[in-house]
C-alpha cells in the first residue's frame, strides 16, 4: 500500500531548493517541521515520504539524513 508505514514529523536540516529560469523556490526550509512517513521494506531498506506546503518528497534514507531529522510522535509541528 503506498500510504502504509510509521507517520511522524521530521525537521528540515537543510534547506532544499529548486531553480526554475531564474527563479528559486524553496522546497522545504532549514529548521521548519514537517510531516512524514518511513516505510520499510521486506528488504530492509527505509524509504521516506516528506510532506511540505506545495510539494512531497520520496527519498531514501540516506538523502533524507542530509536535509532532515525525525523527531518524536509527542513533539508538535508548531515548535
Amino acid at each position: 500500500m503506498a500510504n502504509e508505514g510509521k507517520r511522524c514529523y521530521c525537521r528540515c536540516i537543510e534547506e532544499m531548493t529548486m531553480i526554475i529560469g531564474k527563479e528559486e523556490e524553496i522546497l522545504f526550509e532549514s529548521k521548519k517541521v514537517y510531516p512524514c512517513l518511513v516505510r520499510t521494506s521486506d528488504v530492509e531498506v527505509n524509504y521516506y515520504k516528506v510532506y511540505g506546503e506545495e510539494f512531497a518528497l520520496s527519498c531514501s534514507e540516506q538523502e533524507f539524513k542530509e536535509h532532515f531529522k525525525l523527531i518524536k510522535h509527542s513533539e508538535t509541528a508548531n515548535k
